[in-house]
């Protein structure tokens, strides 16, 4: 029995005592499913980072004995968005639209309205400076909209009415309540905004990261909201939060409400039912995010994962799918989480689970519990168990996989054009910045999010948190440099000669390598354009498409292999660049491919055509020969410093200057000559120059200046006699304290040397 606080009229919630269980599944998306919901008339409609939105129809054949995946079809795919598709939405019934409508949004900053059935969109909502990331629908046909250029935008009857702005991050989520004028606003500024007649009102503050979901309840008078933090807020219209229930360690994206319960999904794979404030069932789907969930009739819950797949689970054992389909998901479930089944040396299938905390315990007693496979830590203060915090240990150490890579953490970053939270894998090993300049290149974000984002690897995963200091007596066998000590407080002591922080290092920087096996297309469509002297054969590109295979599977190439791709170095330089996107991926998985083909010269000399593509890939390949055959390569590459270093004098500043920097401080990780270490030395100081004359502080350019520095310092750290064609009065410039800690840190010790 639940009373209103409006009006203090009760009613009866009848609640089921039967778990959810799958009961159906759809397939079909190739990129994560970021949104769903359903039509007036029945229809599932989900959005998918593979740029599409489709529509379904339940099979009207449907048994107890079908199969989960043919229990729904596509009816119908839309079109009209270039990028991912964030959110989607209905509109209800009306004279003209008897089916309603379906509302999409999208990355490419465009709100698309279709009639149900029909592929185009009637209209396109064009307004939004960033990428639209939410969607609300009204009875009287209001849309609200909320995009990543911080504002929310309303609608009514497919015009523009008002925009409201009031956010300093992306809006995440938006609502309407009952009526006209009335509106709730979450961002990523940890804020939730109320606002009447186009006006700002409360704001309400209390979560610790990124709101993303609201959902007003059906009393009017409360709302609800999840996190990034973990929470379910439960908020007073009037302004206090009436409670907080603490779900997760991990981020949570979506909730909704059904007649007995409160959904929530989140990261992990993790969708939460909750009853009475409390965690009732918590299903784990095969898939790291759970992105969205929607209520569906009977109770029914509808989920989109980021495995690119829809799932509707239900708490009427009538619907439950076969249970060969449940048994297939458990087992994925079990391959996911087998190595997560220990804790050091505790078992945690052996520990209790919530019901422990029932037991009277001693006054500073401990106690582990097993709740969903997370073990947490409480102590018995005051005469209750008081929540310490989650044990981390074999679930945080474990490897992570993404594209096919292990790392110790993958971790979202929410990207400001208004995409969804994209994956990014790091190794307690790296460096911040490091991974956040390959994550800037990888999805061609803008150069201004550098240092956001390494604040938020470091934040999320502990790595480059700390300030090192050195034991000079000390010498890491990996690194080249000392071992972590522990930062004292106060202020940092003094470098002195012999005791650097930042250098000598060895580690040296990478390109993302592409996959051979997409850059077939590539090449086969080029191959109809080239000499016919080098074109290749039909057999020729069968053999090619094998190495292509190899290539992707790590398969070292042998000679024949190899002579086929020096083959392809020869085409024209308008068609070449797909060849050395080639060359990288092959350098990586058959070293000996440098020293074979000799081909430096060749990929060198288009560092002057006029494509920028050709360019680009062209220095990318120049990276990763400095990375993965230092050895072999710096004394010869010598020659090569000049062609690149005159690509400055393209338009592609920026890319040339990301580029330029990890060439030459790759080249100082080993040993050479003098009069080469002598020719990278004048190398760098001329892209610093450059670096300061010609970007902006828009461009965010530390973490090159940061190694440029840290390559000065290789050099002189062996040999000492440079020191004196070292621009000391440039370097002086870097320590002042209007760069970043790090550069200011890393000219000092140069010029104490």
């Amino acid at each position: 029995v639940v009373s209103t606080q409006s009006t203090g009229e009760q009613y009866i919630i009848i609640m089921s005592e039967d778990k959810y269980e799958l009961s159906a599944v759809l397939a079909g998306h190739s990129a994560d499913v970021r949104c769903c919901c359903m039509t007036a008339t029945g229809h599932i409609v989900t959005g998918s980072r593979d740029g599409t939105a489709r529509v379904w129809q339940q099979n009207p054949n449907t048994t107890a004995d079908t199969p989960a995946a043919n229990r729904w079809q596509v009816t119908c795919q839309l079109s009209g968005h270039h990028g991912f598709v964030n959110a989607v939405a209905t509109l209800k019934a009306t004279p003209d639209f008897p089916e309603g409508l379906i509302i999409t949004a999208g990355q490419d900053k465009m709100v698309n309205i279709y009639i149900p059935g029909v592929t185009d969109p009637i209209k396109q909502l064009a307004g939004h400076t960033g990428g639209v990331t939410c969607l609300s629908t009204g009875w009287n046909g209001t849309i609200l909209s909320g995009s990543a250029d911080c504002s929310v935008r309303v609608w009514q009857d497919m015009e523009f009415r008002e925009e409201l702005k009031g956010h300093s991050a992306p809006v995440w989520d938006v609502a309407l309540y009952p009526g006209v004028g009335t509106y709730l606003s979450a961002s990523g500024d940890k804020t939730i905004i109320l606002w009447r007649d186009g006006k700002q009102g409360t704001v309400y503050k209390g979560h610790l990261d990124a709101v993303r979901k609201l959902v007003i309840l059906p009393d009017t008078t409360t709302f609800m909201s999840c996190s990034n933090d973990g929470t379910v807020k439960h908020w007073d219209s009037a302004g206090p939060c009436l409670s907080t229930v603490t779900l997760s360690n991990q981020f949570l994206y979506s909730m909704c409400i059904l007649p007995n319960c409160l959904a929530v999904s989140g990261e992990g794979g993790n969708l939460y039912i909750m009853k009475d404030s409390e965690l009732s069932q918590n299903i784990q789907v095969p898939a790291l995010s759970v992105w969205c969930c929607d209520p569906l009739p009977d109770s029914d819950i509808l989920v989109g994962s980021s495995d690119g797949v829809a799932r509707i689970f239900s708490s009427h054992p009538g619907k439950y799918a076969p249970l060969s389909d449940r048994e297939q998901m458990k087992e994925q479930l079990s391959a996911q989480k087998h190595s997560k089944q220990t804790v050091g040396d505790l078992d945690v299938s052996k520990l209790r689970g919530p019901e422990a905390l029932n037991d009277r315990g001693k006054e500073g007693q401990t106690l582990m519990i097993n709740r969903s496979g997370t073990v947490e830590v409480y102590q018995y203060s005051g005469g209750s168990w008081q929540n310490l915090g989650v044990v981390q240990d074999a679930y945080d150490k474990e490897k992570h996989e993404l594209d096919g890579q292990k790392y110790d953490h993958v971790i979202n970053v929410d990207v400001a054009e208004g995409a969804p939270p994209l994956k990014l894998g790091c190794n307690n090993s790296d460096d911040p910045w490091e991974v956040a300049q390959n994550f800037i290149n990888k999805h061609s974000l803008p150069q201004a999010y550098l240092t956001q984002i390494a604040d938020y690897i470091k934040q999320n995963t502990g790595i480059g948190e700390k300030p090192l200091s050195y034991d000079p007596n000390f010498c890491d066998p990996f690194t080249g440099s000392g071992r972590y000590v522990p930062p004292q407080t106060g202020p940092v002591p003094a470098t002195t000669s012999g005791t650097t922080r930042h250098f000598p290092s060895t580690r040296v920087l990478t390109e993302n390598i592409p996959d051979a096996s997409k850059l077939i297309k590539k090449i086969t469509e080029h191959n109809e354009s080239v000499n016919d002297n080098v074109k290749l054969s039909p057999e020729e590109m069968n053999h090619f498409e094998k190495i292509a295979v190899k290539t992707s599977e790590g398969v070292a190439l042998g000679s024949q292999d190899m002579e086929l791709v020096a083959k392809l170095l020869t085409w024209e330089k308008n068609l070449l660049f797909p060849c050395i996107d080639l060359a990288r991926s092959i350098n990586k998985s058959s070293p000996k491919f440098f020293g074979f083909t000799d081909k430096l010269g060749i990929i060198a000399a288009n560092l002057s055509a006029d494509s920028t593509t050709c360019v680009r890939v062209s220095l990318r390949f120049l990276v990763d020969v400095t990375c993965q055959h230092t050895q072999h390569c710096v004394d010869n590459f010598a020659n090569q410093i000049a062609p690149a270093m005159d690509t400055l004098n393209t338009t592609d500043k920026k890319f040339v200057c990301m580029a330029l920097y990890k060439i030459l401080y790759n080249m100082t990780c080993v040993d050479t000559d003098l009069i080469t270490y002598r020719c990278i030395l004048d190398s760098i100081s001329k892209l610093l120059e450059y670096i300061k004359r010609e970007l902006t502080e828009k461009d965010k350019p530390e973490t090159m200046i940061f190694h440029l520095l840290v390559a000065i310092g290789n050099i002189l750290t062996k040999n000492s006699q440079l020191n004196q064609f070292v621009d000391k009065s440039l370097i002086k410039q870097f320590s002042n304290s209007k760069y970043n800690h790090k550069i200011v840190v890393t000219a000092s010790e140069i010029l104490t040397l």
